[in-house]
């Protein structure tokens, strides 16, 4: 008797009004905090701000939703008149394995259908180990290193910049995919965004 394997489907969902509350408490917890060039907690008046005026500054800011519940953020911002630059969390912790790995598939994905979008630009910085080797894994260019403009806990640290071709991507995608979990390869095929 075989068992059949089920995979999340990954949605991506633009920011609405009804997730704002969830999201700003996602972005105030510890753990994302902590990886995110700014480490302070934001007030929901800053934060009704922001949301604001994502419109204005061009920055495309998904949720990422697995089987219809909301369990991470996905966003974009223009970075020159060819690129983007993204970012993202799991805001959740009770999720699939692997949907991180799935962040970052769905990130070139979604760079690599954008017709004004040659290359997707990433910084990380230095103490987040694990991203820094996630990057490495599908192949950015690192372009550089520059110091970050504050210190964390008191200790200075370094921003990693990446860079990543979508014209690559589109052409490595399949070999990316074949060096992961066949898990992770399978569930990248029920990644979908909805504008």
């Amino acid at each position: 008797m075989s068992t059949v394997k089920h995979y999340p489907r990954s949605t991506f969902r633009l920011l609405s009004e009804d997730e704002l509350k969830l999201v700003w408490q996602w972005r105030n917890k510890a753990t994302i905090r902590a990886n995110m060039h700014h480490d302070q907690l934001i007030s929901w008046e800053q934060h009704q701000a922001w949301f604001k005026q994502l419109n204005t500054t061009g920055t495309v800011f998904f949720v990422m939703w697995q089987n219809e519940r909301p369990i991470g953020a996905l966003y974009f911002q223009p970075h020159s008149d060819t690129g983007l630059e993204w970012g993202c969390y799991l805001g959740e912790t009770d999720v699939w394995p692997g949907s991180g790995l799935l962040l970052e598939i769905a990130a070139l994905d979604y760079a690599a259908l954008q017709s004004h979008c040659n290359t997707l630009h990433a910084e990380v910085l230095s103490f987040n180990h694990s991203v820094l080797k996630l990057h490495q894994l599908f192949g950015y260019q690192e372009t550089a290193i520059t110091p970050a403009a504050s210190k964390r806990n008191g200790v200075h640290y370094q921003v990693h910049h990446f860079c990543y071709a979508t014209a690559d991507w589109q052409s490595n995608r399949a070999t990316i995919l074949a060096k992961l979990p066949k898990q992770i390869a399978n569930a990248a095929t029920f990644i979908e965004f909805f504008n």
